[in-house]
């Protein structure tokens, strides 16, 4: 059973790992494929990525996915172990301990199959890590090994402030009864210091990274998403995801084994850690950490396992009083539910197994190709958004991003990316110039960057209306020609841009891919606001049509809707900057 818990999981987590990582976990490929700077947290993701780059399979991504399926298996053994142990206490009269073996390996494996947890399982720098973590701070305090208690400790303390709360609150039930009994001393905490400083030394990577990484401006931008961990594009509440995600079958068996464990006083201080880590799920959905449906946060992947680490109890419970009823065959029926019950991992790999779509993971590439596909050669990209040099930086450190591309992030200047833009093309010094200073760059800036190498660019509402006229639409972007161009110009690359156009609706909006629709969303919103800018309405009108199915409730295209009825000549966007 402990075998089974750890190998289904994680196969079926190898199995959905994907050469082309999903838009989704950008911050988490720019970390772990790029080795590369997204906060002082999570650098653990790299360690225990490092072994599987060495594997010649596939490409980097698809190997940081194979490492995050073996961790979701080691998940998968912990939940069993833990289960089993409080099936145990709660019923130690049972006469036959491989029902109840049998009944906590198929809770364990009814979470750990979930898609909450193989979505994590099967990408690269999955949240599998900082669950695991929990788990193993469950499984330390349960043991009052206080060695163990503080190397999990330190170790969620280098992951994210929520792993840190989670882990808090499984280890300090045991931990305050251990010092109510007088078990931990001065000596004692002096041993577990050196396991304390090990797992914190992931902090210590992070700060490397800091130093070393190649996309440093990420981190001016956006330095580990919040103070609280990496957030996902769409939030759930918590009654919706635990209707949906959990289930009101497991919520009413984890609420009888809550009941059970709560009779038994030996069980009662893993009671409290259990729910402690259910609560700090909890809290983690109330402050919108990553909730699905392409992202999950460790501390929601935690409180799942808890969740039916107790319902566990309750079945086992119910297995063990029908196997001891004074009836024939009590047995043979007690093993019958026990095969009842093994219908849930069944479903919940079968649930995965459905909404998993091989073509989905294949979608970030699919939109890098649409967005810069028709970029000219060794162009100058432009980036003044933070969320799209993301995706430029997860597209280069899985290797789909094209390499004659100069992107320079202008929200970061200085930069060791601008610096390196600037040494492979000199002309990039005036505009450098001009945005350093904080004025808005000049004509001659731009022309004269443009007559040395194609400049891609979206026009900043900032900028001087004059502009404008310069830029023609290329792929979701806009190209700056060194003269000014006239309507006929923008309405051909419009045109040009239809057939992309389509694909990235198959792969964004059809598939319900929020990160993809709203990094499209982003580009073409900028592409709109410079075409408003020349005061050509019936361009105007055209970029809002390739905007709308990516954003239909844009605040940005309404407002210019507005304006092109209420207004005539030129239309004003210097209020719409961000």
């Amino acid at each position: 059973m402990l075998a089974a818990s750890a190998l289904v999981p994680a196969m079926l987590g190898a199995s959905g790992a994907m050469s082309a990582a999903p838009a989704s976990h950008d911050e988490a490929v720019v970390r772990v494929v790029g080795v590369g700077f997204t906060g002082f947290f999570r650098a653990l993701d790299v360690m225990v990525a490092a072994p599987s780059m060495l594997v010649p399979i596939g490409s980097h991504a698809l190997r940081a996915g194979l490492a995050s399926a073996l961790v979701a298996g080691a998940c998968g053994a912990a939940a069993f172990s833990i289960a089993r142990r409080l099936a145990y206490l709660v019923r130690p009269d049972a006469s036959s301990p491989r029902l109840i073996a049998a009944v906590s390996a198929a809770l364990a494996l009814s979470a750990v199959l979930a898609p909450v947890w193989q979505v994590e399982a099967s990408a690269p720098g999955g949240a599998v890590v900082g669950a695991a973590i929990v788990l193993g701070a469950l499984l330390a305090g349960a043991r009052a090994d206080l060695r163990a208690v503080a190397l999990m400790l330190g170790l969620a303390a280098s992951y994210e402030p929520l792993v840190l709360l989670a882990a808090v609150a499984a280890v300090g039930p045991p931990m305050i009864v251990a010092v109510r009994a007088r078990a931990i001393d001065r000596r004692v905490l002096i041993d577990a210091a050196p396991a304390l400083g090990l797992g914190l030394l992931p902090l210590g990577l992070g700060a490397v990274l800091a130093r070393r990484s190649p996309e440093i401006a990420i981190a001016a931008a956006r330095p580990f998403a919040s103070s609280i961990g990496e957030r996902g594009s769409v939030h759930v509440a918590l009654s919706a995801f635990a209707s949906a995600e959990v289930g009101t079958l497991i919520l009413v068996a984890a609420a009888a084994g809550a009941v059970l464990t709560a009779l038994v006083p030996a069980a009662r201080t893993s009671l409290a850690s259990l729910l402690g880590v259910v609560l700090a799920g909890a809290i983690g959905l109330s402050l919108q950490v990553a909730s699905g449906p392409a992202q999950f946060a460790a501390v929601v992947l935690a409180a799942t396992c808890a969740l039916h680490v107790l319902a566990a109890i309750a079945f086992a419970a119910a297995v063990v009083a029908i196997g001891s009823a004074r009836v024939p065959f009590a047995e043979a029926s007690a093993a019958l539910v026990v095969v009842l019950e093994l219908v849930l991992p069944v479903r919940a790999a079968d649930e995965t197994l459905s909404r998993r779509d091989t073509r989905a993971s294949h979608a970030a590439a699919i939109w890098t190709e649409a967005a810069w596909g028709a970029a000219p050669p060794a162009a100058v990209v432009l980036v003044s958004d933070p969320m799209t040099m993301r995706r430029i930086a997860a597209s280069r450190a899985t290797g789909e991003m094209r390499a004659d591309l100069v992107v320079v992030p202008t929200f970061a200047f200085p930069s060791r990316t601008t610096d390196r833009a600037l040494k492979a093309e000199p002309k990039l010094a005036p505009l450098y110039r001009d945005v350093a200073l904080g004025s808005t760059p000049e004509e001659l800036s731009l022309a004269t960057l443009a007559t040395q190498r194609p400049l891609l660019a979206g026009f900043d509402p900032r900028w001087d209306r004059g502009l404008a006229r310069h830029f023609v639409p290329v792929g979701l972007t806009t190209r700056f020609e060194p003269e000014p161009r006239g309507s006929s110009d923008r309405r051909r690359g419009l045109d040009a841009f239809t057939p992309a156009k389509e694909r990235l609706v198959r792969v964004a909006v059809a598939k319900r891919d929020a990160e993809l629709a709203a990094a499209t969303a982003t580009l073409l919103r900028g592409r709109a606001i410079g075409m408003a800018a020349c005061g050509e309405r019936d361009v105007l009108s055209r970029a809002l049509d390739d905007l709308r199915p990516f954003a239909p409730e844009d605040a940005v295209a309404s407002t210019l809707v507005r304006r092109i009825v209420t207004t005539k000549g030129p239309i004003d966007v210097r209020d719409l900057a961000p």
